[in-house]
């Protein structure tokens, strides 16, 4: 039986743009519905939604089927050296036009749709665009049927009468459309709006839309075109009002972090307005959400004004309860800063200005654990209800436990040195020799790339998605060791965590810390199994035995096994296995070790995706 949704994609498909209502009304007919029958309005609302779908809607309340529109269609491009060399063609802005096409081929071979560098993009066989030079203007044309035909016009082609004039025109129609008014219109819209109004524009090679589009009086960021700031500024709203909703939903945390973020956007604003605002921002969730919309994730001109901003939210709050809010804003203002001593202060006093508010006890437990006062960090946690089974807490109660009383002032030092107490390590925690601590460590370095936020919880993302791959499910892969692994050693975030929290550190800690990021990932032949205590193995790139702490995967690896994973100094002599510890089939060791030669983590996750099952995270 024919349903609505294929009906309504079909006859688009045949029409190939036609006023919405006038679809409505034809599906309307054929099925005996009324015109506003929700299985008519929910097959639109599907269609247009979906970002891969062949439809998509242009003003005035035009349906368009965009491949049958732009079968046939020459669009322009110049290639650039990162596109021949990677043999790709990024389709978000001159290609736009043919973002949708399903099954795009060449004589070659198909062409993969994927993201490179977070835009979309078609990726070719091996050396497909290598007969190009970089800088040529590519014709590119697609038939209906999907085949892309690429080549390179004898001369670079002239701007056709009247093609600017009507691509102003369709961006002034997009603009004043009452779906989205006043704000940036897509590559997409106004190439697909050319091709609405004249089937017979763009069918031989003309100026790429880039060049277009300046002709027309437009500016170009990224994938969208404005005429004035004001566009740009609505367009930055909206955005950001889309990204509250999506984060908090529509139950009017949204709403309050928007009206929260309107007070904060005067830079002068008195001392009423930022108190007004802090008690919009007494929700955790809305707090964050506020916060990174301040620091738009790690981009350096925000920083200045939201560290000033947080000062004087500070000054305003005085020392009523909601002190404790501003006194976390100033806190994560100076972490981003690299002040992090700075940033313990703003939650001591927060936690004095709000005691007990599990939020920011939280975060100054988790300062207590990374200076190595694993005890205080252990009770902070508890008194807050934290699940013993929580991954900071275990780690915080495994190192506070064994260690014994303190010694007395005049007694032996607890860390071996010889010296009387007093002169070594009084005033600071105990602390179980240096290679016992590796674990903790590890987990400090993980702790840090999960409570960050900013750019540090994006890489994750992109991370996760590379480890679930095409049919994954990245929400499940944030947690596997492989996925965090990857985003501190080969994504570069111990070497920040290092540099972020090493004032916090135990010294002997952020010393060894220092020495891991040399050690790379590897393929390990297991020689030797000594349960419970570690693996003899020998790197498969040649060299003499080595025997490394495993106490987590030693009980479940045979003798002939091969293991990829990172063998780090332990601090006293030996060598320990951190993060991911991966099994390594047979027949793909060869596609791996190849894979290590080259490094990009993009490639070992996807390989880790095909081949190995995405696992919880490991403390």
């Amino acid at each position: 039986m024919e349903t609505v949704a294929a009906a309504y994609a079909e006859l688009a498909r045949t029409r190939i743009a036609l006023a919405a209502s006038e679809l409505e009304a034809q599906l309307a007919g054929r099925f005996g519905l009324p015109s506003d029958d929700e299985l008519l309005l929910d097959a639109g609302d599907e269609a247009m939604l979906d970002p891969y779908s062949p439809l998509t809607l242009l003003a005035p309340e035009t349906v368009v089927h965009a491949p049958a529109l732009m079968a046939g269609a020459v669009l322009t491009h110049r290639l650039t050296a990162d596109e021949r060399a990677g043999g790709y063609l990024v389709l978000d802005v001159d290609l736009a036009g043919f973002l949708r096409v399903p099954g795009p081929h060449t004589g070659a071979g198909p062409l993969a749709v994927d993201d490179v560098d977070g835009e979309p993009a078609w990726i070719g066989p091996e050396d497909w665009l290598a007969a190009h030079p970089a800088d040529a203007l590519l014709a590119v044309r697609v038939a209906d049927d999907g085949a892309v035909e690429v080549s390179v016009p004898d001369a670079d082609p002239a701007v056709p009468p009247g093609l600017v004039e009507r691509l102003r025109a369709v961006y002034d129609a997009e603009l004043d459309s009452p779906d989205e008014p006043g704000l940036p219109v897509s590559a997409e819209n106004l190439l697909l709006g050319v091709r609405v109004a004249d089937r017979g524009a763009l069918v031989s090679p003309v100026p790429p839309l880039v060049e277009l589009a300046a002709a027309a009086g437009l500016e170009r960021r990224g994938p969208e075109f404005a005429h004035t700031g004001s566009v740009w500024a609505a367009g930055e709203e909206a955005d950001r009002h889309w990204r509250l909703i999506d984060r908090l939903g529509t139950d009017g945390d949204a709403t309050t972090a928007l009206e929260a973020l309107d007070l904060l956007a005067d830079p002068a604003g008195d001392p009423g307005t930022l108190r007004r605002a802090l008690e919009l921002l007494q929700e955790p969730d809305v707090l964050v959400a506020v916060t990174d919309e301040l620091l738009a994730g790690d981009d350096p001109a925000r920083l200045a004004p939201f560290v000033a901003l947080a000062d004087r939210m500070v000054a305003a709050a005085g020392t009523t309860p909601r002190a404790a809010v501003a006194r976390w804003m100033a806190a994560v203002a100076a972490e981003r800063d690299g002040r992090a001593l700075d940033a313990e202060s703003h939650l001591r006093a927060a936690c004095s200005e709000a005691e007990g508010w599990p939020f920011v006890e939280d975060r100054l437990a988790w300062y207590e654990a990374d200076r190595g006062d694993a005890a205080a960090a252990a009770g902070r946690w508890r008194s807050i209800g934290t699940p013993d089974d929580d991954p900071d807490l275990a780690a915080a109660a495994r190192a506070a436990a064994g260690l014994g009383p303190e010694p007395g002032r005049n007694e032996p030092c607890w860390c071996g040195s010889g010296r009387k107490f007093k002169q070594c390590h009084s005033g600071r925690p105990m602390a179980p020799p240096l290679p016992e601590r590796v674990g903790g460590l590890w987990r400090k370095a993980v702790a840090y790339l999960e409570r960050r936020g900013g750019a540090a919880e994006e890489d994750l993302a992109d991370y996760a998605a590379w480890r679930a791959g095409e049919s994954g499910d990245p929400d499940a892969a944030f947690d596997d060791p492989f996925t965090v692994d990857a985003t501190l050693h080969e994504g570069g975030w111990f070497a920040q965590f290092l540099v972020e929290r090493g004032p916090l550190l135990p010294a002997d800690e952020a010393e060894l810390g220092a020495s891991w990021p040399d050690a790379d990932r590897a393929l390990y032949e297991v020689l030797a199994v000594r349960p419970g205590h570690g693996l003899d193995v020998r790197d498969r790139r040649g060299g003499e035995p080595l025997t490394v702490v495993e106490r987590t995967a030693s009980g479940a690896v045979q003798v002939g096994a091969v293991l990829c994973a990172r063998a780090v100094p332990d601090g006293g002599g030996g060598l320990r296995f951190v993060g991911a510890v991966l099994p390594v089939p047979a027949d793909a060791e060869a596609d791996l070790a190849e894979l290590l030669e080259v490094g990009d983590p993009s490639l070992l996750l996807g390989w880790a995706a095909t081949h190995v099952p995405v696992a919880p995270a490991r403390t």
